[in-house]
């Protein structure tokens, strides 16, 4: 956006409301700009969209100047401008298929064609940051980020502007291969049939005449249905069988139907990748989601994600291979709709919750995730290290964030979150600093699962020592070296996803047994003081704790679930045949095969995947196992540092 004298300097306290004004779609765009006290603000809206790189060669008037917008900003403009309240205007009949006083979505979305009053059009004044903020001010753009908290918790309403719609008539069921035998036609014919029963209006057309958004809003409204009676399917599937019996009971079509993909297509939506709508949506009193004349409660599409997520629906979060027929990129809508419940978190666990999601500016993955955190609730009194300023690099954002996170904080969580990816930077990065831009491929250890406490305490309790250094590169702390990494094996790269499971999970398992094997031998007890004096059933039980990081798959220690190591054995003995021998570890391990059969092995395989997903499994110099970071190489020393719950690998570099 160009200089314009449409802006004018704005006091700490001050924001720009936009007054909208009504007009046909042929029509420009004509609003007004006014400046008033962020704490005497009239009534405003606030609209949440995504910018869009792509300039309009349309141009809006604003205080009677001809200004530029992104494409996807007109779009949304054209749909929140009034309408004149002529009697022109044609709304829909009562009778009309779509009105939702027919539908199953009447409680929660409705079509903006419905009224002719329109009230659902732009009323009040709204606050957009692209036109209210001068984004050629490198100040008064910091000013304001630091009052976003505040102006989307002071609106009465935020609109979610998530794009255009496709509203002409789906063939959904189109055959594109004609060379299907015809059983393969007769199947496929079935599966039309029960899906255009299970998404019908009452006059019996199939929804899919209308568009997708028809589709959609059915598919949420079925969700909703099932939350409100209780009807939880669970998580744990263990053959398709499962899978198919848990859509029939929840009232979803079969996995194959290509309704799924209109709704995962919906799920997948810009919106719901970007940082800055996180504050946007959490913080807001009311929310309403615009999508073409659609408007759907925020509400319902928050819920809606949360059941599908609990109920086995949600693709996981890191990239998997195995069926994803019925899953749906929920993960992050049900994380926006969780936090409404606490709304301020400690600041890295907000930057985890936020890592992954698209930002303009790299340094806006920090800056967005302030008005959510505990440890930056008085935003006009920030601490200098977390400041915002637009002319500072990233990398020095980056870098002075963890070293406010460790000195904030007195531990060594942040070491967490930094490093583990194999890449090639262009410019040297410390290794102790996160990079927010990069999606983290393993999950952390030092974290709070589900707010438990750590289960580790590799600093025996040492409090954090932080020494003296002039480098801004280096951060200099305390600790002990423990051990050096002898040789170590490949890294798991994927895991099969429900009932599924891959053959790089065996491969990887028996791959890091190999690596230890030899200390059955009793070149274990003679190396190393470590399990002194204990049986081959020590080192097998070390190992499964290895690779699980003594979790469970319900990340609960291993030693307060004793049935657990039995679900491990009976997943080894199923998969590896005794190419591991158990020993005693547990009393199954003994039995005939034909005699037992378990449902819980399945716990195992999701522990250990979770924990060892892009990591690697490794020995020590000193016969001692455990599983690291991608990057790891021989040499490398384990060491334990002051005010670190979990070891960590040093590799020195340079002199000294």
């Amino acid at each position: 956006m160009s200089e314009l004298p449409i802006y004018e300097p704005l006091g700490s306290n001050s924001i720009r409301l936009l007054s909208i004004i009504p007009g046909f779609s042929s029509e420009t765009i004509r609003c007004n700009l006014h400046t008033v006290d962020i704490n005497q603000a009239p009534t405003y809206d606030a609209l949440s969209y995504v910018w869009g790189t792509e300039e309009s060669d349309e141009r809006i008037t604003c205080n009677g100047e001809k200004v530029k917008v992104t494409k996807n900003l007109i779009n949304a403009l054209r749909h929140l401008r009034p309408l004149p309240r002529w009697e022109s205007v044609i709304s829909w009949p009562t009778d009309h298929k779509l009105h939702s006083i027919h539908n199953a979505w009447r409680e929660f979305a409705t079509n903006r064609q419905e009224k002719q009053e329109h009230s659902n059009y732009q009323q009040n004044p709204i606050w957009i940051d692209a036109i209210c903020i001068n984004q050629n001010d490198n100040i008064e753009k910091a000013n304001q980020v630091k009052l976003m908290d505040v102006i989307y918790a002071n609106a009465s309403l935020v609109r979610i502007w998530l794009g255009k719609t496709e509203d002409s008539p789906l063939n959904l069921y189109r055959e594109h291969n004609n060379s299907l035998s015809p059983q393969e036609r007769q199947k496929r014919e079935l599966e039309r049939q029960t899906d255009a029963y299970s998404h019908t209006v009452r006059t019996g057309v199939h929804l899919g005449q209308y568009g997708k958004m028809p589709i959609i809003l059915a598919f949420v409204a079925q969700a909703l249905r099932n939350s409100k009676a209780g009807n939880n399917c669970g998580t744990e599937l263990g053959s398709s069988e499962d899978a198919i019996r848990r859509n029939l009971l929840s009232g979803f079509p079969s996995r194959s139907s290509r309704e799924w993909n209109i709704v995962r297509e919906f799920f997948s939506n810009q919106w719901f990748q970007r940082i800055w709508i996180m504050q946007e949506v959490v913080l807001a009193k009311q929310a309403i989601a615009i999508m073409g004349n659609w408007q759907i409660e925020w509400t319902a599409i928050g819920q809606a994600a949360a059941w599908f997520q609990a109920n086995g629906f949600a693709l996981p979060t890191i990239p998997i291979r195995g069926e994803m027929e019925d899953l749906l990129p929920v993960s992050r809508v049900a994380t926006m709709w969780q936090m409404h419940s606490d709304k301020r978190r400690p600041l890295l666990q907000v930057l985890r919750d936020f890592r992954g999601r698209q930002a303009t500016l790299n340094v806006d993955r920090v800056y967005a995730a302030y008005s959510l955190a505990e440890e930056t609730r008085r935003t006009t009194h920030l601490d200098p290290l977390i400041e915002p300023a637009y002319d500072k690099s990233c990398a020095e954002v980056y870098r002075d964030l963890a070293r406010f996170l460790v000195i904030e904080n007195g531990d060594l969580l942040v070491l967490s979150h930094a490093a583990g990816i194999q890449e090639t930077r262009t410019s040297p990065w410390p290794s102790w600093v996160p990079d927010w831009s990069q999606q983290k491929t393993s999950t952390e250890l030092a974290d709070h699962y589900q707010g438990v406490p750590l289960p580790y305490h590799a600093d025996g309790g040492q409090c954090l020592t932080i020494g003296d250094s002039t480098d801004p590169e280096c951060f200099s702390v305390q600790g002990v070296p423990a051990d050096v990494i002898q040789k170590y094996g490949d890294k798991l790269i994927s895991y099969g996803i429900q009932h599924k499971m891959s053959k790089e999970d065996d491969e990887f398992v028996l791959s890091s047994w190999k690596l230890v094997e030899h200390l059955t031998t009793g070149i274990y007890s003679q190396k190393s003081n470590a399990l002194d004096g204990s049986k081959t059933t020590n080192l097998q039980h070390a190992f499964i704790s290895t690779l699980t990081a003594g979790l469970t798959d319900t990340c609960q220690p291993i030693e307060k679930d004793p049935g657990f190591i039995d679900a491990a054995v009976d997943w080894l003995l199923k998969h590896f045949n005794h190419k591991i021998p158990l020993s005693s570890l547990s009393q199954k391990s003994r039995w005939p095969d034909r005699i037992w059969t378990s449902s819980n092995a399945g716990r195992f395989h999701k522990a250990f995947t979770r924990v060892c997903l892009n990591r690697r499994f490794f020995v020590t110099a000193g016969d001692l196992m455990g599983i690291g970071p991608e990057t790891i190489e021989t040499g490398d020393v384990i060491a334990v540092l002051f005010g670190g719950k979990v070891p960590y690998v040093l590799r020195q570099l340079g002199e000294g």
